[in-house]
């Protein structure tokens, strides 16, 4: 395996962004999808920098949606209704993300400069569905000005060019005037629907439009030549927003300062590098669209003859899915779907909240409250004489050590005695509780009576040890009981840095499932690596054999080697062929006691 650690592991670097995040990310599988609540990658474990590049990328768009869109939205049954609002959404969203999290400006922009490179990512063609026209010049146009993703302006100016060949150019100028509202003017997806229809809108206006001219050219005088500028003027003048007919001789004016405006786009364009810092990343967005979109016919765009533009609008607004490109993050989780053969074992499960019964929880509470005091009581006077049967030497203090003064003569100056203040425990320490249908079975003792089932006491074994833990200043205890609904989840009973005190009706768990241990293993490991504490403690309770052996010792392996200490802990059987350190249960009554003897040597461990 060519990643020996845990530290830069696919698994925990893809859990630690999702948790930077507050989303819930699982790993397995070969597939990348999301549920609109959580996001599942493939189960990849290899070190091709693009792939990770795309999963982050994947990451960071996919939690804006779970963050700031509306599942609820219903788009009715047209096609270019539903994939423009997704294309304006997707920018608003990417946008509101970078605010709260800037350095994901750079991660989803890296996606989009490798997808060019590599020809995923291109300009429409004049043969192009007019819908797939309009959608990608809608995306990539957005995309450019908004978030600053420069490596799109080549891809704007071709699309914009095959645009106002095959559009109306009433139609091109107001859709770039509704479309100047994004984002400042977009505070939710509704609103990215409702800036959808107003340009659907204005599309069905054009196209009447260019119907009632079509109608009156039979009846126009064949020697007086057409006056597109008028039908321009018009289109303008029935724009929802009330703009007015001055916009056709702006649009003259603007092509009259072709050579200015170049000058200006190549300043635009090097000024498009410094997107780095977010705090005014929309500052020039007019200039930008303009100097971006701006055609190379030059002059010759006021003689450009639109063929047939009734039926260009009328194929527009009839569009179907085929018709219009895969949505540019849907192509990246096809892109990075895994071949049965390169699909790893691994697995991060998602973290679920358990079932919560508060009553047995504070009964369970009372019931070791008692106990855990003990214990914290013992832990923390071991430490305390530790540090205090320590001791240094010093050349000056205010105690001697008369065990040295015979040193005197010989030059030591060293006879003043000091005691040593040894740093307090600054650990994390890791639960990972099996909670497997055997833990229900009947047990018996040695004399093969039957003693009830392992599941209650492994409860309050695990409760009393959270809270002795949470006493001790320096230890910083979390518990996680697995498996959770199902194999791909776990159950947290306690985040690290939660009080145990909220959390006890979590510790009222029924035994059920497998043991799939090696996802509950990596679910603990990216848990601890998360913790500032350098020391760190995974500790497994368990009664049986995890449902694939191999790939968890291989797991245990890497999480000694990526410094996370080991702890294995039988109920009812021997695990050291998992654990270097381990410790069996064979009665009931020994739990306690044999866990709160090994936590003290965990906890004293230099």
């Amino acid at each position: 395996m060519k990643n020996r650690t845990l530290h830069n592991a696919f698994p925990i670097v893809a859990a630690a962004i999702g948790n930077r995040f507050g989303i819930k990310v699982s790993v397995g599988g070969n597939q990348a999808y999301t549920d609109g609540r959580s996001i599942q990658l493939p189960a990849y474990e290899g070190d091709d920098p693009d792939y990770q590049d795309f999963a982050w990328g994947l990451l960071a768009h996919e939690s804006a949606h779970i963050r700031y869109s509306d599942f609820t939205l219903r788009y009715g049954s047209s096609v270019l209704r539903r994939r423009l609002c997704n294309a304006i959404e997707d920018v608003r969203i990417e946008h509101e993300l970078a605010k709260d999290f800037p350095g994901t400006r750079l991660t989803i922009r890296t996606v989009i400069e490798k997808m060019i490179a590599k020809g995923d990512f291109v300009a429409s063609r004049i043969d192009d569905h007019p819908a797939n026209i309009l959608y990608s010049f809608v995306l990539k146009s957005l995309r450019a000005r908004v978030l600053g993703q420069a490596a799109l302006l080549p891809l704007v100016e071709q699309t914009e060019a095959v645009l106002k060949a095959k559009f109306p150019k009433g139609a091109v100028t107001r859709l770039k005037g509704l479309l100047s509202e994004v984002p400042l003017g977009l505070q939710s997806e509704s609103d990215c629907l409702q800036l959808t229809d107003r340009i659907l809108t204005m599309i069905e206006q054009e196209l009447e439009q260019q119907r009632q001219r079509q109608q009156a050219q039979p009846s126009e005088d064949d020697d007086t030549p057409p006056e597109p500028d008028d039908t321009d003027q018009a289109a303008v003048s029935a724009d929802s927003d009330g703009s007015n007919g001055s916009d056709s001789e702006d649009d003259m004016e603007h092509d009259q300062r072709l050579p200015a405006d170049n000058d200006d786009e190549q300043s635009s364009e090097s000024g498009g590098n410094h997107d780095s810092n977010p705090e005014n990343p929309d500052d020039e967005p007019s200039a930008q669209a303009e100097n971006s979109s701006s055609d190379p016919q030059g002059d010759d765009e006021e003689s450009t003859v639109i063929a047939d533009p009734v039926g260009v609008l009328q194929t527009l607004l009839s569009a179907g899915d085929s018709d219009i490109d895969q949505d540019l993050f849907e192509s990246l989780k096809s892109s990075l779907s895994l071949a049965a053969e390169n699909v790893s074992e691994l697995l991060m499960p998602s973290g679920n909240e358990p079932p919560m019964d508060d009553r047995a929880g504070a009964f369970l509470l009372r019931k070791v409250q008692s106990e855990s005091g003990k214990i914290r009581a013992a832990l923390q006077g071991l430490v305390q004489s530790q540090t205090l049967n320590r001791s240094q030497h010093a050349c000056r203090g205010r105690r001697m050590d008369g065990k040295r003064l015979h040193r005197l003569p010989l030059g030591e100056t060293k006879v003043f005695q000091r005691k040593q203040v040894k740093a307090a425990p600054n650990t994390a320490i890791h639960l990972l509780l099996d909670k497997s249908e055997s833990m229900g079975y009947q047990v018996t003792d040695s004399q093969g009576q039957p003693i009830g089932s392992r599941m209650p006491i492994a409860l309050e074994a695990t409760l009393a040890l959270a809270l002795a833990f949470e006493g001790i200043p320096g230890v910083n205890p979390g518990v996680t009981a697995f498996p959770g609904h199902q194999d791909d989840s776990v159950f947290q009973l306690l985040e690290h840095g939660q009080r145990v005190n909220v959390r006890t009706g979590a510790f009222s768990l029924a035994a059920t499932g497998s043991t799939p241990m090696t996802e509950a293993i990596w679910f603990g490991a990216a848990s601890l690596l998360r913790c500032r504490e350098p020391r760190k403690v995974l500790m497994v309770m368990t009664d049986g054999q995890p449902n694939d052996t191999l790939s968890t010792l291989e797991l245990l392996q890497r999480c000694r080697d990526s410094g996370i200490e080991t702890v294995g802990v039988g109920l009812g059987l021997d695990v050291s062929h998992l654990f270097p350190i381990a410790i069996t249960i064979n009665d009931l009554s020994e739990l306690r006691a044999q866990l709160f003897e090994l936590s003290k040597s965990l906890l004293l461990a230099a």
